[in-house]
This record gives structure tokens, sequence and C-alpha cells, in this order.
């Protein structure tokens, strides 16, 4: 099951990682060094996760999910918003997929997959002016051509 939520979240994140019971990175993972802009010489294996997050109420919300993903016996998902600084000290805004699961030693490890909010991290640099609506995604409805999915 673990490598089933694995691959899911490596379709639908920028990286996944997998976090030890004291919330370490149980090892290297280069996607997650390449968004947090360090380099390839050093390896992230060990690190606290949370230690990448900006603000402490990230920090502390995070930690209460995994905490509390555990309690009476069941293993909840959950999903975060947070923001991350990166060796530039830029903030990087990212939603976190959390799925605990039980270790062969029983105790609760997190599978976190991480995907950048490029919206939200663009801050409205570009074409787009803070006052503009975002982008429209979803279905849309052509008369002569039936429905259809806009990307964009």
């Amino acid at each position: 099951q673990r490598s089933a939520v694995s691959s899911l979240l490596g379709m639908m994140c920028d990286a996944v990682v997998d976090l030890d019971d004291g919330l370490a990175m149980k090892e290297h993972v280069q996607q997650i060094a390449g968004l947090l802009m360090h380099g390839s010489g050093k390896s992230l294996q060990g690190s606290r996760l949370t230690d990448f997050f900006c603000q402490d109420d990230d920090k502390r919300r995070f930690e209460q999910i995994s905490a509390s993903s555990s309690e009476g016996g069941g293993l909840s998902p959950s999903m975060l918003n947070v923001s991350f600084r990166d060796s530039l000290g830029n903030s990087i805004k990212a939603v976190t997929y959390h799925v605990p699961y039980r270790s062969i030693t029983g105790r609760v490890n997190h599978l976190i997959g991480l995907r950048e909010d490029t919206a939200a991290s663009a801050g409205g640099i570009g074409d787009l002016s803070s006052d503009d609506p975002p982008p429209e995604r979803g279905f849309e409805t052509d008369s002569s051509e039936g429905a259809s999915f806009d990307a964009a």
C-alpha cells in the first residue's frame, strides 16, 4: 500500500519525501533540494522538514496534524498549505499532502507530497495584476463541440 500511495503522490506532486516518527527525512530527495535551491553537494537526509518552514505557525500546525493523524489507532491523511524558505531566503508557498503509515517497527512514519503553489508564490508577478481574477480552470461547454476540459 505504501508504494501505491507514494506513486500516486509522485504523480500529483513536485516531490515526495518519507519522514520518520520525528519528522526527519529518511533519505535525501533531490526534488526537495531543488525546490529549496540547495546545491547537489548537501544531503538533506536527517533534516526535519519543518526546519525549512517560514512561519512558526505553519510548523506548529504541521506538527499538530502529524501527531493527531495517528490518534485513536487510525491513520488519517491530511493536506496543509505552508510556506518554505529556500536557501536564498525566498518564500515558497506549497501544499503538503500528508499520509501517515506504520513502519514495520510499529512507529508512525509520514509520506509527504509537496506541490509548489506557483500562483501564490508568484505574488502577482507577471501579466496578471492582483485585481484580476485568476484564470479559469475546468470544464467549458461549447455548443458546437460539446464539453471540453481547459487545463490552461
